[in-house]
């Protein structure tokens, strides 16, 4: 259920089009719950991050956390920075234990957890464009990203291992969205 009343109604299509692919759906989230997806994150195969603010509340990260329950997934539930949107603008795992993250949009008790889990971490500097966080990850170690990382970032990146391929997105950012923000994965394989 989308945070912005402009985005309602587009539930029935997306429901009617996994339907129609054969892709089941578990719940549908009701009450004043409201969730997005941009919010939503796998940290590994048993544990996942919600972050709540001004379009995900904690009522939809609860109903969303009792569907995951049953199928053994841990969720963390975070409060995001100021206005920010969803998560996705400060944390991207891009390896099965490495995250792209901004540490100024994120808790630092959400930080410590990722070091708990053993999931090492890449800051992005203020020489990087914020959106390169919002990339897309396409395969362990290997992101579809947007320009405007920084040399430092990109060789921390290389020195993990991590490949990437660049995409003009800037044009596309304008209205409010990354590469992330772009993409619905349906299929997901197992960490």
């Amino acid at each position: 259920r989308m945070g912005t009343r402009i985005r309602r109604s587009e539930e029935l299509a997306i429901t009617r089009t996994l339907a129609r692919l054969g892709i089941p759906v578990l719940r549908t989230l009701s009450g004043n719950a409201l969730m997005e997806g941009g919010s939503f994150g796998w940290i590994n195969e048993k544990t996942a991050v919600i972050g709540c603010g001004i379009r995900v509340n904690r009522e939809g990260a609860a109903q969303i956390g009792e569907v995951l329950k049953r199928q053994g997934v841990e969720l963390l539930v975070i409060d995001l920075v100021g206005y920010d949107i969803h998560i996705d603008g400060s944390f991207l795992m891009v390896d099965r234990d490495l995250a792209l993250v901004d540490p100024f949009g994120l808790p630092y008790s959400f930080l410590e957890q990722l070091k708990e889990s053993n999931v090492r971490t890449v800051e992005i500097s203020p020489e990087d464009d914020k959106w390169i966080v919002n990339s897309l990850a396409i395969a362990p170690g290997e992101l579809i990203m947007p320009r405007g990382a920084s040399n430092r970032t990109l060789d921390k990146l290389a020195g993990h291992g991590v490949r990437w391929t660049v995409l003009p997105y800037d044009k596309m950012q304008l209205n409010g969205g990354g590469i992330h923000c772009s993409t619905t994965p349906l299929i997901r394989d197992a960490v």
